[in-house]
């Protein structure tokens, strides 16, 4: 073999050495990497990144929390059910033709003198349960109150 074939054959094998050593570094770098915890400095709080974060979303009557998991906007009334099916709370509603669900008992206390009002992330709701959709990390606070 003539020093010309041997020179050609080391600068082929030079560089596919080179592209399996890229190969491998972008396939360690495709790699799904999890970063850790953060702290906020002013508050000196962990804080999860966001892929460790449970879609946990809240239903707080007459100030008892009761958490549960949603995966997407859904109404009150549906996230009550899954609540309600879950064992955590029970509730009785009304049905009304073109306004949807009125909420008439929670956890055994009745409408009457009083009413439950709620609320979503503290702002007074203005239309009924089922028409209302919360997003994931929202507060559904109920109140046993006067109009």
């Amino acid at each position: 073999m003539s020093k010309k074939t041997k020179g050609l054959i080391l600068i082929v094998i030079g560089i596919l050495i080179a592209l399996f050593g890229i190969y491998l570094l972008n396939l360690k770098a495709s790699k799904k990497i999890t970063p850790p915890p953060v702290t906020n400095v002013s508050e000196n709080k962990q804080v999860l990144p966001i892929e460790n974060v449970k879609n946990k979303t809240t239903l707080e009557i007459n100030n008892i929390k009761y958490e549960s998991e949603i995966s997407s906007p859904m109404s009150i009334y549906d996230f009550m059910t899954q609540l309600q099916n879950e064992g955590k709370i029970t509730f009785k509603e009304k049905t009304y033709a073109g306004m949807g669900k009125f909420i008439e008992e929670i956890n055994g206390i009745k409408n009457g003198e009083k009413n439950w009002i709620y609320y979503v992330n503290n702002k007074k709701a203005e239309i009924g349960v089922s028409n209302y959709q919360i997003n994931i990390g929202d507060i559904v606070s109920w109140k046993y109150e006067s109009y």
